[in-house]
């Protein structure tokens, strides 16, 4: 009796020990599954910060280049436009720029290609759109085909500008135009006969094209500019 009592004494305490080695191995895997499930979670909202980082950056670089180049422009983080100030507005039923509204738009082509060329702008921003607005006068479908003309003439403005033809598909590709009547309605009518450009960013579920941009030729802008 003595004997086997010695021997259990002996034993025990491995036991012990093995069943404490068992329940910690158990308790830390546990915690590894739960910490990366929150790894996995969080993922989403930490890519979205990193989203909005980027387009912070990218405006404080598209203001630092307008404010270098002296351009009657502002540009709106929050709405993601570039306003392009009085020098780019349209008499009443008018599609037509004057010169100075030209020059003024093909300044910004340099400086669009160069944003969208360097980062964070040649991962995060997908489109410029170039939306024509109408003034509250006029029918609702005569004002859709006017402002369409209006950011059209603005597009033929900026395909006068100096840049070689493979910056010219750069911009193709880059370019979509939209039509708008009376949706964002200036203080004045003159306020609201005007072009704006919106900037596109992809978001963090956005997917890079797998097929490469047909090429098209530029042609000749089909409406008469002045």
């Amino acid at each position: 009796m003595s004997r086997s009592r010695r021997v259990e004494s002996v034993d025990a305490p491995f036991w012990v020990s093995y069943a404490d080695l068992m329940t910690a191995l158990v308790m830390l895997l546990l915690l590894v599954m739960a910490i990366s499930m929150l790894a996995v979670a969080s993922r989403p909202l930490l890519e979205r910060k990193q989203r909005d980082a980027a387009v912070d950056i990218f405006f404080e670089q598209l203001q630092q280049q307008i404010q270098r180049s002296a351009l009657d422009m502002t540009a709106n983080r929050t709405a993601h436009t570039i306003g392009l100030g009085d020098r780019v507005r349209f008499a009443h039923d008018s599609y037509l720029l004057s010169a100075e509204a030209k020059r003024q738009m093909q300044a910004v082509v340099p400086l669009l290609l160069a944003l969208h060329a360097a980062e964070p702008g040649r991962s995060w921003l997908k489109r410029v759109h170039i939306e024509g607005y109408t003034d509250e006068t006029g029918t609702y479908l005569y004002n859709v085909h006017l402002s369409l003309r209006r950011a059209q003439s603005v597009v033929c403005a900026l395909f006068e500008a100096d840049i070689t033809a493979a910056e010219q598909r750069r911009l193709q590709q880059l370019l979509m135009i939209d039509g708008a009547t009376t949706t964002s309605i200036k203080s004045t009518r003159e306020e609201s006969r005007r072009v704006e450009i919106r900037l596109e960013f992809r978001s963090v579920d956005d997917e890079e094209p797998t097929l490469p941009a047909p090429e098209v030729a530029l042609g000749r802008c089909p409406i008469q500019t002045e």
